[in-house]
């Protein structure tokens, strides 16, 4: 199977563009059981400053547990409550 990025045979496991590549969304959307990983903080400051002390930090793998009453993720042998509002403003891209 060729890499629908760059064409190499080895499929985009082995290609050098698509592991840097990523298609965004929130948090929030993810189902549970989803895995994904980090990418930024779109967030204000006051939120940026409660998900940088819950350790939610760009480059982080992280796994959803729950997505209700609040979005429940673990994280490494962390596991953390988030309401709607501070996922919504969490950046991530799928598949660890």
């Amino acid at each position: 199977m060729k890499c629908t990025m760059c064409g190499t045979t080895a499929g985009c496991s082995g290609c050098p563009i698509a592991s840097d590549f990523y298609l965004p969304e929130t948090l929030a959307a993810l189902d549970v059981g989803a895995r994904a990983t980090v990418r930024r903080l779109a967030s204000s400051s006051g939120d940026l400053r409660r998900l940088l002390a819950l350790g939610v930090l760009p480059g982080v793998e992280l796994e959803v547990e729950r997505r209700w009453p609040a979005v429940v993720v673990r994280m490494g042998y962390a596991t953390v409550a988030l309401d709607a509002a501070l996922a919504e403003g969490v950046v991530v891209s799928r598949g660890v």
